[in-house]
């Protein structure tokens, strides 16, 4: 069974005007109303004593995560459900992720070759390199987002730009402005890269 929100990430775009943001939390509606909030509703309706669930969160995906997620059986509260949860994967490195995928012949993602997992195209906490990757490397999710950036724009109460966080805080005013500036025009990475370490220098090319 697939879980689906009330309303897609462009329609909640449009309502709230405004890119989702890590800080503070509220301006994080993303995670709230596309993830938590169907997730609730779904274990009000189906969660029963003595069921289990399985999450395939692991520590190293985020520091969030990391510091979070302590062990693998935990129980959380759903809004008033107490659930027992299982993360099999918590403790699991990158090497023994790959071996996983290949003994069970999981299809793998394919912008793991860029370095990312790719799965979540809300760009509230996706550094900079990552947005020019996206934008660069995948043009139909690269229009759908400008796109919505310019639904957004249209739809700010404050009349005030608004940019993925990531990006307000190198101070980009939209994601528009980023692409052009940046994505469209950049030949090395080394630009985006640098507030979070610089690309080597010279060894890769000689």
């Amino acid at each position: 069974m697939v879980i689906r929100p009330e309303r897609t990430f462009k329609e909640y775009a449009e309502k709230f005007g405004m890119w989702p943001s890590l800080y503070p939390q509220r301006f994080r509606w993303c995670y709230r109303d596309l993830k938590l909030q169907p997730l609730i509703k779904y274990i009000h309706q189906e969660y029963r004593e003595g069921d289990l669930l399985v999450m395939g969160v692991r520590k190293n995906e985020s520091k969030f995560r990391d510091k979070f997620y302590t062990q693998t059986f935990f129980e959380r509260d759903y809004d008033g459900v107490k659930a027992k949860v299982w993360a099999p994967l918590l403790f699991v490195d990158e090497p023994k992720l790959v071996k996983l995928i290949e003994q069970f012949k999981i299809l793998r993602n394919p912008v793991w070759k860029y370095g990312f997992s790719g799965e979540c195209l809300c760009l509230a906490g996706a550094p900079l390199h990552e947005v020019a990757l996206i934008l660069r490397h995948f043009p139909e999710e690269r229009d759908v987002l400008l796109e919505i950036d310019k639904a957004i724009q249209r739809n700010r109460k404050s009349g005030r730009p608004s940019a993925p966080f990531r990006l307000a805080q190198a101070g980009y005013r939209t994601l528009e402005e980023f692409y052009k500036q940046v994505v469209k025009s950049q030949l090395t990475l080394d630009d985006f890269i640098m507030p979070y370490g610089k690309a080597c220098q010279d060894g890769c090319i000689l």
